[in-house]
């Protein structure tokens, strides 16, 4: 009787000390985790609603109960890896001791660790970010946050340049967001065969020299 009651359209009760909003918090992540499971391992376009539900062990109901439709559900997978990693780095990028190579290798070597952790996170954001069309425009959007915490780090006068003005660290984020998704891309897919200190090394020098490029004083 108590699962039915779980079950019931509309129930509000507590079930086994749970309330609902809890319950269906609780729902959707799973519904979320089995998303990133099947996307991070085969793709966007593998990700279907029953599927989803399989994994997660859910019926179809507890599906459109969060989410409108499997679009909605990639968006969602997508958003939560993004933050997480948006969230390394700005831990990273916050903490105050050493100058700003060492920052740089830092923020560098805590987002490796962080897509290398769990492959399935580097296939999200550097493959079907990209590829898959549903991603699109959210993904568009995201590239925006992680340009702005780039920027922050790039702010550093000794990263950046004394001359550097914002329009300088605006294009320099993006090139530099641009030049990191394709080398992540790149090594995390197996085409370019590096140890990962090495790779760490590599995409640090990448972030200084971009970091210096400056037509501030060129446009005066």
């Amino acid at each position: 009787m108590s699962v039915r009651a779980d079950s019931s359209s509309g129930s509000s009760r507590p079930w086994r000390g749970v309330g609902a909003d809890e319950r269906q918090a609780r729902r959707r992540e799973q519904l979320i985790e089995a998303g990133f499971a099947l996307m991070g391992t085969d793709g966007a376009a593998s990700v279907t609603m029953r599927g989803v539900c399989r994994q997660a062990k859910l019926t179809e109901r507890y599906f459109y109960e969060s989410f409108r439709n499997r679009e909605q559900l990639l968006v969602a997978v997508l958003e939560q890896v993004a933050r997480q990693g948006q969230a390394v780095l700005v831990t990273a990028l916050e903490e105050p001791r050493g100058d700003a190579t060492d920052l740089t290798r830092r923020a560098v070597a805590a987002f490796t660790e962080f897509v290398t952790a769990d492959p399935r996170r580097g296939r999200v954001l550097f493959v079907e970010s990209l590829a898959a069309p549903e991603l699109t425009s959210r993904g568009a959007e995201l590239v925006e946050e992680f340009t702005a915490t780039i920027a922050l780090a790039l702010r550093t006068p000794t990263l950046a340049g004394a001359g550097a003005d914002e329009q300088d660290v605006d294009l320099n984020a993006q090139a530099v967001f641009g030049a990191l998704a394709y080398l992540f891309q790149a090594w995390l897919g197996g085409r370019v065969r590096i140890d990962r200190a090495r790779f760490v090394e590599h995409v640090v020098q990448v972030i200084e020299q971009l970091a210096r490029a400056s037509s501030h004083s060129a446009a005066g």
